[in-house]
């Protein structure tokens, strides 16, 4: 219960409560009375309070230009906005006559998503009012409509400001005719993006010489850089082409017989013996009816001078169309071929008249080099294999083999059956394994016996004793 004198004066009361506080509270709550006694709008006031993009004013604050210190004012979300959850949409005038920050109370309203685009991709970085999606399509489609759209405000919603574009396959006109000739389409077909039509030329009556297709026999539609489909070329011409027969003056076709040839059509020639080759071996028939290169000539070689020799399936060093007196060249033979002599390579020396000394050799095919571990090679041995060789092979006591003994080198430069392997015979396996566990069980019974000797040693051997004689 109170006192009498508390009850009579309760501002003893309050003072005596202040009294229980820190000393550095009194002046605080002094200096907060004081505040509060003020007269209203002395602390100070805020002006016309921010303009934020996504909210207004409610009609009663608009038409305020001072706010005193301590107001708070409340916003509406504009037109497309939506309150955020937990986020109060108010302002306050605080003590230094500014506004409180802003907080995001409000949030665009989604427009939702525009579906997906059938051969092309919608680009989306929001869905919110004011945002923007674009569209593409995929390679080979273009886009038919707006590439960009934008979420806007429709009445009282939020909605896309364009309508869903689409992709339509890029298409090409028809393919365009040849004379002489026709291509794969049809007049009913559709060329889009892809589409690919070859063309060949009209048979002719026996007798009759044929035509020849000049050019690319296919071409496919594709698209220029404003996406509009072209062709990827020219059409191929049909045409009769006729190149004259070829003959070379000391010399021969190789390849290439026949009285007449068209495009394309190939000879081959080859030099008599005494004379080298100037110009190209192989000469091929052009659209203009000529050879190309043109025909060579076979020259008389000299008698200092050395024409190149064959050597198939290798290579020569130094290469030149022809050699004079004391030139050397190196004959190397490719990957899994030797001479007849068995090396791989030799080196021969002009002696003029075409005469090379040692005379050039040819690389023949081999299989590769036997490796056998722990055998031999019991007959058929020799330091090369040809195709046709077998050997047979055997394994050094101790071993078995678990293959073929008898293998033969192929055409395809391998030998079948496969090499076989000489392996360490299953008895030598056991009797090495019994030696080994007789030897440890030795040396362990070795052990035990000199460990348990000195054990015994040590147990029989007691201390000296020492005697005493008593007289009596």
């Amino acid at each position: 219960m109170r006192s009498a004198k508390q009850a009579r004066c309760p501002g003893a009361a309050l003072l005596g409560a202040m009294e229980l506080l820190r000393p550095g509270w009194i002046p605080r709550l002094s200096a907060l009375l004081a505040l509060a006694l003020l007269p209203r709008g002395a602390l100070g006031s805020c002006g016309t309070p921010p303009r934020l993009s996504f909210a207004e004013l409610q009609d009663e604050s608009k038409a305020k230009e001072e706010f005193p210190v301590g107001t708070t004012v409340t916003y509406n979300c504009r037109p497309g906005y939506q309150r955020v959850a937990g986020q109060s949409p108010t302002l306050t005038c605080e003590g230094e006559s500014v506004w409180s920050e802003p907080k995001m109370f409000c949030q665009g309203k989604s427009c939702g998503h525009p579906r997906d685009l059938a051969n092309g991709k919608v680009h989306i970085t929001d869905l919110r009012f004011g945002s923007n999606i674009t569209f593409s399509c995929d390679e080979g489609f273009r886009l038919i409509g707006p590439n960009t759209s934008l979420c806007v405000i429709d009445e009282t919603r939020v909605t896309w400001n364009h309508e869903l574009p689409f992709c339509e396959a890029i298409p090409c006109h028809p393919p365009p005719d040849i004379k002489n000739g026709r291509h794969s389409g049809d007049s009913n077909s559709e060329y889009t993006y892809g589409s690919t039509v070859t063309y060949s030329c009209n048979t002719v009556p026996r007798g009759t010489d044929p035509f020849s297709l000049i050019g690319e026999a296919s071409i496919h539609c594709t698209s220029d850089k404003d996406q509009n489909g072209i062709w990827s070329g020219e059409p191929p011409q049909c045409q009769v082409v006729k190149c004259s027969n070829a003959e070379v003056e000391n010399g021969r076709k190789l390849s290439g017989f026949g009285p007449s040839y068209s495009y394309q059509d190939a000879i081959t020639f080859g030099c008599e013996a005494g004379y080298f080759m100037a110009g190209s071996r192989v000469i091929v028939c052009q659209a203009n009816n000529l050879w190309s290169p043109p025909v060579p000539t076979c020259e008389k070689i000299p008698q200092s001078v050395c024409s190149a020799p064959q050597f198939p399936n290798g290579k020569m060093l130094p290469s030149k169309p022809q050699y004079v007196t004391g030139d050397g060249i190196t004959l190397t033979c490719e990957a899994n071929g030797v001479l007849r002599d068995g090396a791989k390579s030799m080196t021969s020396h002009c002696k003029g008249n075409n005469v090379w000394d040692p005379p050039v050799q040819t690389c023949q095919w081999v299989c590769p080099d036997l490796v056998i571990s722990h055998g031999r090679v019991k007959s058929g041995a020799k330091p090369h294999y040809v195709v046709g060789d077998h050997v047979t092979i055997e394994c050094y006591a101790a071993y078995t083999m678990p293959g073929e003994p008898k293998i033969n080198c192929t055409d395809k430069f391998k030998w079948e059956p496969v090499i076989p392997e000489c392996r360490l015979s299953v008895y030598i396996i056991i009797i090495i394994c019994v030696i080994v566990i007789v030897a440890v069980m030795l040396i362990v019974t070795l052990v035990y016996k000199k460990i348990f000797s000195q054990k015994r040693k040590h147990v029989s051997t007691s201390p000296t004793a020492e005697y005493t004689s008593c007289k009596t």
